[in-house]
């Protein structure tokens, strides 16, 4: 494996895990607007409670 490639599959690492970040923190959203529990929120998706007071 060359360095470029090594860069590369670093880069898509990243982003494949950027995305999967941003989706959890989509999905906490639509549940904070539903009304779900900050409790049941964060045990679903893994974020702390100050992560979620600071999205709703």
């Amino acid at each position: 494996m060359t360095y470029s490639d090594k860069l590369r599959q670093e880069g898509r690492q990243e982003g494949i895990q950027k995305g999967r970040q941003e989706g959890i923190l989509e999905t906490a959203k639509n549940f904070i607007k539903q009304g779900v529990s900050l409790d049941i929120i964060a045990k679903a998706t893994g974020l702390s409670k100050g992560e979620l007071v600071q999205l709703s």
